[in-house]
């Protein structure tokens, strides 16, 4: 029972269709994309953030506006500071200065997630929405440089036929409390949900170039 918000963004789920935690994750070298590493990471992300990329040669968390496609969900980093030193870490500060930048994404768009709700869900919205095409927004959040994980939380008030950042596939199987009153979910229920604008969904891709 999810009576206290914590969110963690998107966590892995599995494969959709598949019933084991296939959980590939990709690596991108940053060097081999832009010939000046850190100038197009110049936004925080968090492990756990829906990131896009941008035309300008750069990488961020994904807005709220679901028209942007998503490359994938920001798994964590690796780099060289200006000192030399090797890091690892499960979140990218926004400006730092470094080489041999690799960044971990889960890019596969049948990947499943399990994400927190930012309050209480009623059946009317989601707890009936198994098999039906209604969407979801997500709310960006601010990750935690303590823990290195993403803020973002599923809109619990923003379902909708309309496109949308996710698609609902059911309540997180270890995660089935529920509310004092009929058809209402505890505080923050957790959902397992797919990306609806991850770009290797669409046949045709429009970049942004913000």
């Amino acid at each position: 029972m999810a009576t206290n918000s914590a969110p963690r963004g998107l966590v892995m789920a599995k494969q959709n269709g598949s019933g084991s935690n296939s959980t590939g994750i990709d690596t991108i070298d940053w060097e081999a994309v832009t010939t000046v590493p850190s100038s197009g990471l110049s936004t925080d992300m968090f492990t756990g953030d829906p990131i896009i990329a941008y035309a300008s040669s750069s990488v961020k968390p994904s807005p709220a506006d679901a028209s942007d496609k998503c490359i994938g969900v920001f798994q964590g980093c690796s780099y060289v500071n200006s000192s030399g030193e090797q890091k690892f870490s499960r979140h990218w500060t926004g400006g730092t200065t470094a080489s041999d930048i690799k960044i971990f994404v889960s890019r596969n768009p049948s990947q499943t997630y399990f994400i927190q709700a930012d309050a209480t869900v009623t059946s009317s919205t989601a707890q009936g929405l198994i098999g039906k095409p209604v969407n979801f927004p997500w709310v960006v959040g601010t990750g935690s440089t303590k823990t290195g994980q993403s803020g973002y939380t599923l809109d619990a008030s923003g379902p909708t036929d309309a496109e949308s950042n996710l698609r609902v596939i059911r309540r997180a199987p270890w995660d089935t409390g529920t509310g004092a009153s009929i058809g209402v979910t505890d505080a923050y229920p957790w959902y397992e949900v797919r990306l609806n604008n991850h770009f290797d969904n669409y046949i045709t891709t429009t970049v942004s170039t913000a």
